[in-house]
C-alpha cells in the first residue's frame, strides 16, 4: 500500500515501537468476520450449515474470522434470515467491553449501520430497552433494516442529535456506547480512500466533535452507570487525548479495566492521564483493523433530574386511534402461540413495544419494538418484521439444499399445503412469510430485499 509521506511520519510518531509491525500488517489482506446472531440461531448449527473455514476471534465469543477472499455471503439464505451479521472482527470489541446485561436500559448513540447495536441486543436477550440512535437519516434507515433482519424486538431506533436525545432522557441509561465518528485511520487497509480525506487538521476537528458527543452522553448516563468510548482511528488526538480531556472535565468518572485480553494497552506517552493504559488499542497486527476502546465508570452519587424508569409507561407514548385492534388479536391468536404485551395502534399501524418503552418528547422515532402490521379496512395485514422476530405456528420449512428457498428470496410463488398466512423458514430460522391458498403461497418477501438471479 502506497502511503503519503506525511501520513507515515505521523503514524511513526503515534505508534512508536509498533510502527514497523503496522507497516508490515498493511501489506496483508484485511481480516473479515461474521458474528452469529444468537437471538435467532445457534452458533454451532449456523457454522455447520455454512460449511466455512472459521476461527473464533478474541473480540467476541460469537465472532469468527472467515476467508478474506470469500464472496457472496450477503445473498446467503441464512444471512437473509438474520442468522449472522457480516462484521469486521475487531469492531466487535467495543460491545464486549460494554458487557450489556439482560433487563438493562442501554443506548448506542452512533449506531448505524447496526453491527454493534444488534450485538448489544443479542446480549440483552430481548429484555430491557435498547435505544439505537443515528443522526444521519439515510444511515438510520439502514440501521432499522438490520435491526429488523436480526429479529430485535426490544429496541427503539431514533434519528436525533445527542443534545435532543439528552433532553428527553436525562440520567436514564445503565450503559452507553459512543462509537464516535472519527478520521477512520484504522480502516485504511479495508478502505484506502480514507487517505484522500486525511489531514492533521481533520484529526483535531474530529476531536472536538467527539468530546461534544461524550459530554452529551454524560447527561444520559445514570449515576453508577458505564460508558464505552470507541473509534476506528489510530489518532492519539481522537483516542487517548479525548479521554484525558473528558476525565479532566468530569471528575465523577474513572477509567476501569477491560476484562477481555484483546489488543494492547493504550499509549500513555500520548497524554498526561496515567490511567489511560486501562484503555485498549487494536492495531492491524493484533488480529483486526485499527480500533480504540475505553471503558468509563460514573461514580454512584445522586444527581438532579435523574428520571425513574417507571415514570414513563408505554401507554403514555402512543394512543390507539381506532377501536380495530381486535382485528390484530384475531390474526395473532390464529398464527402465534405467545401473548405479546404493550400493543399500540396508531394511524392503522400496530406496534409491539418494548416492555420498558420510555416517552421520547421531541425525538424522531423511526421504529419501536416490532412493527406487527397494519389495519386496512376490516382486515389486518401482517408485516415482514413480525415474522423475523416471532415464530409462527404455521411455517413452511425449507433446507439450504431446497431450491425453493432461492425462489422465495427472488419473490416467486411456492407450492404450499397450508391455508392462510404462513412463515417461511430456512434450516429452522424464519426468513419471511406469504399467504397460502389453493396449494400456492403468495410471496410477501419485501421487494427491496429480494435477490436478483441466483439458483
Amino acid at each position: 500500500m502506497q502511503l503519503p509521506e506525511q501520513f507515515k511520519k505521523v503514524m511513526a510518531q503515534t505508534l512508536g515501537e509498533a510502527y514497523a509491525g503496522y507497516i508490515r500488517a498493511l501489506e496483508q489482506p484485511p481480516f473479515r468476520g461474521l458474528r452469529i446472531n444468537t437471538l435467532k440461531a445457534d452458533a454451532e448449527q449456523v457454522l455447520l450449515k455454512l460449511a466455512l473455514q472459521t476461527k473464533r476471534t478474541p473480540f467476541c465469543t460469537d465472532g469468527y474470522y472467515i476467508d478474506s477472499n470469500l464472496s457472496g455471503l450477503g445473498n446467503h439464505p441464512l444471512h437473509h434470515a438474520g442468522a449472522f451479521y457480516l462484521q469486521e472482527p475487531s469492531a466487535m470489541a467495543a460491545v464486549t467491553a460494554l458487557a450489556p446485561q439482560p433487563g438493562e436500559r442501554i443506548l448506542d448513540l452512533c449506531a448505524a449501520p447496526g453491527g454493534k447495536a444488534t450485538q448489544i441486543a443479542a446480549a440483552m436477550q430481548q429484555t430491557g430497552v435498547l435505544v439505537a440512535n443515528e443522526v444521519i437519516p439515510g444511515r438510520a434507515r439502514t440501521l432499522c433494516a438490520n435491526m429488523e433482519r436480526l429479529g430485535v424486538s426490544n429496541a427503539i431506533v431514533t434519528n436525533a442529535d445527542p443534545q435532543t436525545l439528552g433532553r428527553a432522557l436525562p440520567g436514564y441509561f445503565d450503559r452507553i456506547l459512543v462509537d464516535a465518528p472519527c478520521s477512520g485511520e484504522g480502516m485504511i487497509r479495508r478502505q484506502p480512500q480514507v487517505l484522500e480525506q486525511w489531514s492533521e487538521k481533520n484529526r483535531l476537528s474530529c476531536q472536538q466533535r467527539q468530546l461534544h458527543i461524550l459530554n452529551e452522553a454524560d447527561q444520559m448516563l445514570r449515576p453508577g452507570g458505564c460508558m464505552v468510548y470507541s473509534t476506528c482511528t489510530l489518532s492519539g488526538e481522537e483516542n487517548e487525548q479525548v479521554i484525558a480531556m473528558f476525565l479532566q472535565m468530569h471528575p465523577d468518572y474513572q477509567l476501569v479495566p477491560i476484562q477481555q485480553p484483546f489488543g494492547r494497552p493504550a499509549f500513555d506517552r500520548l497524554c498526561k492521564e496515567p490511567s489511560i493504559v486501562l484503555a485498549r488499542r487494536i492495531l492491524p497486527q493484533d488480529g483486526g483493523e485499527g480500533h480504540f476502546v475505553a471503558k468509563l465508570q460514573k461514580t454512584d452519587r445522586q444527581r438532579e433530574n435523574v428520571h425513574d424508569l417507571h415514570a414513563w409507561p408505554a401507554s403514555g407514548l402512543l394512543k390507539s386511534s381506532s377501536g380495530e385492534l381486535h382485528l390484530f388479536w384475531d390474526f395473532y391468536h390464529t398464527y402465534f402461540s405467545d401473548e405479546p404485551a404493550h400493543i399500540v395502534e396508531i394511524d392503522g399501524r400496530v406496534l409491539l413495544l418494548p416492555e420498558q418503552m420510555p416517552a421520547l418528547p421531541g425525538v424522531h422515532v423511526l421504529a419501536a419494538g416490532i412493527e406487527a402490521g397494519k389495519i386496512v379496512g376490516k382486515r389486518f395485514v401482517p408485516a415482514h418484521g413480525l415474522y423475523m422476530a416471532k415464530r409462527s405456528v404455521q411455517t413452511l420449512e425449507l433446507s439450504l439444499q431446497d431450491k425453493r428457498i432461492f425462489r422465495f428470496l427472488r419473490g416467486e410463488e411456492l407450492d404450499c399445503d397450508y391455508n392462510g398466512y404462513c412463515g417461511v423458514a430456512v434450516e429452522g430460522i424464519c426468513v419471511g412469510f406469504g399467504k397460502a391458498s389453493n396449494g400456492h403461497l403468495k410471496n410477501h418477501y419485501p421487494k427491496g430485499l429480494r435477490i436478483i438471479g441466483g439458483r
